[in-house]
């Protein structure tokens, strides 16, 4: 019972921040082979998950901004230009937020395969689909290079085990 508790642990963990998951399942003392599985289903199960909560989040957000932009008074208008990262300058000019600054740099720097590559161990599997969902929804192998990339970063983990086998244990 304890054993397919932390199995339920290391998956839920998987689907958030993957590259920890790995020698934390080793540490609570999973053995190699329901650490690999977990660690690798967990997350490709959190890429499907947090890519379709993205969107769905996407289209709402949407929705709101059409709603509040027909239906608002101008104060709360006024107000809600204020507090959105594209706020508009006196001049008329866009003015971009260090986040939104961040995103721009990383698209145009590392596009599609950055976000794919770093996705599981520098980025988080939420924020991962998050992008590829806003920017390459479109793109038609998109999702299955992301489980690409986790199937890869996991047979990097089992790389790193083999050869220094002395961790593992």
């Amino acid at each position: 019972m304890i054993a397919v508790l932390k199995i339920i642990q290391v998956f839920l963990l998987a689907t958030v921040k993957y590259v920890f998951t790995f020698p934390f399942a080793l540490l609570i003392g999973l053995n190699f082979e329901q650490t690999l599985i977990s660690v690798t289903l967990g997350g490709i199960a959190g890429l499907f998950f947090f890519y379709h909560f993205s969107g769905f989040a996407i289209r709402q957000f949407h929705h709101v901004k059409t709603f509040l932009r027909k239906y608002a008074p101008i104060s709360f208008r006024i107000k809600y230009r204020q507090l959105v990262l594209w706020r508009i300058s006196i001049t008329g000019e866009r003015v971009f937020s260090k986040r939104n600054r961040f995103i721009a740099r990383f698209r145009a720097k590392f596009g599609l395969p950055g976000i794919i590559i770093l996705s599981p161990v520098i980025l988080s599997i939420p924020i991962g689909a998050f992008l590829l969902n806003k920017y390459y929804s479109k793109h038609k192998f998109a999702m299955s290079y992301m489980v690409l990339s986790i199937l890869s970063w996991t047979a990097v983990f089992v790389a790193f085990a083999l050869i220094f086998p002395n961790l593992v244990k």
